[in-house]
């Protein structure tokens, strides 16, 4: 596949997993949230930044998958972010 003339290629899958991983890797600093459960109730949870943005599930850190490893909404971060679980931690079918 050839590019025009003054555009930027598109990044392949490899490149862009890299990416992906650096991202993830950079948002492991650990910081306290109170997160409000979908049932209402609430919690002070020690999480990593990528866990608060709703990028690793709340309970295994695993990051979102398809099947078991797929996310399930489990609250929200009051003005910050909704968080989720997988539905294997969930114990929820898929």
């Amino acid at each position: 596949m050839s590019v025009e003339p003054g555009r930027i290629q598109a990044p392949d899958g490899t490149f862009k997993r890299l990416l992906w991983a650096q991202m993830i890797a950079s948002k492991q600093t650990v910081s306290t949230y109170t997160v409000v459960f979908i049932d209402g109730d609430s919690a002070d949870l020690e999480l990593t930044e990528a866990q608060a943005e709703g990028f690793e599930c709340l309970t295994c850190k695993a990051e979102c998958g398809t099947g078991l490893g797929a996310f399930q909404p489990a609250g929200r971060i009051n003005g910050f972010s909704s968080v989720f679980r997988c539905v294997a931690c969930s114990g929820g079918d898929v």
